[in-house]
């Protein structure tokens, strides 16, 4: 999270001078909305001060308390976890810069297709898998197929609220060995044979790609998977069925 937490930080600019109020806003907009949270509490806005060995707003509880009371208010709060309200991200947005969707790349390496009416955080990774696959950008497109798939098996146990089951104990959630392995034993997702014999081929060339140094991907390597790339991917949607994932 440190690096992340830097390299997000870096790119807005006179980050230091702000107030502490905003840095905390700052702070929730990474938490959400890069890292990805399912809410945030004060420790996790601490730990970011922490990290960045920034001197803290003096009372982070209560910041966020007193800025969550009406619905005009910076924050709401649900089951004792906070949330940014919509009309306040959508400033955080401008400020910070707006995720803009790329223009819809065309690859033989799978169908963009498959990610429609999804995320579209999904369709981004997809996208930019598909462009570093069409300009032989072979290693940067096993490392982003691997975070696809990695984030689809996260999400298919948060749509049936299971997460729990990937999670370590202090709350981060397993490695991706661990999220294929508890994804195949459960029944109740009665993965086919191919989807189960895809998942670990995926796998392993993205681990090659961003863990071995003498190992350089090329085209052929990733045509191999295909198939099973197509398969992993579209069983692991159809279990989510995001249109129904509200």
């Amino acid at each position: 999270m440190e690096k992340e937490l830097e390299d997000f930080i870096n790119i807005i600019e006179g980050f230091e001078s702000l107030l502490l109020s905003e840095q905390i806003d700052t702070f929730a907009y990474f938490v959400l909305i890069n890292k990805k949270n399912d809410g945030f509490i004060a420790k996790d806005i601490a730990l970011c001060f922490d990290f960045l060995h920034l001197k803290p707003h003096t009372n982070i509880p209560s910041y966020l308390s007193s800025n969550s009371k009406d619905k005009n208010s910076k924050f709401i709060k649900k089951n004792g976890k906070y949330y940014i309200q919509r009309t306040f991200k959508l400033k955080l947005d401008d400020r910070f810069g707006a995720p803009v969707l790329p223009t819809k790349v065309t690859s033989d390496f799978f169908p963009i297709d498959l990610l429609l009416n999804t995320r579209g955080y999904l369709v981004i990774v997809a996208n930019q898998a598909l462009a570093s696959y069409n300009n032989g950008i072979y290693d940067g497109c096993s490392v982003l197929t691997r975070k696809l798939i990695e984030i689809l098996i996260i999400e298919c146990f948060e749509k049936y609220s299971i997460e729990k089951l990937i999670k370590k104990p202090d709350g981060s959630f397993c490695f991706l060995s661990d999220l294929i392995a508890e994804l195949l034993k459960d029944p109740k997702w009665n993965i086919t044979r191919n989807a189960r014999q895809a998942f670990p081929k995926i796998k392993k060339i993205g681990d090659l790609s961003a863990h071995n140094r003498r190992y350089i991907a090329c085209k052929a390597d990733l045509d191999t998977i295909k198939d099973d790339l197509r398969i992993a991917i579209g069983e692991l949607i159809y279990l989510i069925d995001y249109p129904n994932w509200k």
